[in-house]
């Protein structure tokens, strides 16, 4: 099968969020071995970048998960309270973190005072 086929089966699988049993076997029997592993790879690939993970400390109100979730359309964001952040809240999705906490800037000044001594 090829890759971008392949690919598209990976983006709607994850766009459905799961499958039958039917529908396994029936993945099962059309891949080989090598499409069946890219397959995996893509459809977990998928699934990390449609999911945003939201850390914060202190309270998030209902105005601010809205916010946040108008900021990232075509994503499902899961907010859940940090104990290890200080203050500000922590954005991660796919291979990226965008890090607004009190806790991440000191740690980034401290990062900074190391490099340059």
């Amino acid at each position: 099968m090829k890759r971008e086929l392949i690919k598209e089966l990976a983006r709607s699988t994850a766009e459905y969020g799961e499958m039958s049993d039917e529908e396994l076997n029936w993945l099962f029997a059309r891949l080989s071995k090598k499409d069946l592993k890219l397959f995996i790879n893509l459809l977990f690939w998928e699934i990390k970048n449609k999911k945003i993970n939201v850390n914060y400390a202190g309270l998030m109100t209902r105005d601010y998960e809205e916010k946040i979730n108008a900021s990232f359309p075509n994503r499902r964001a899961e907010f859940k309270e940090d104990p290890s952040l200080i203050a500000g809240v922590k954005f991660e999705y796919g291979d990226n973190i965008l890090d607004y906490s009190v806790s991440g800037m000191i740690n980034k000044i401290l990062g900074n005072i190391k490099e340059n001594l």
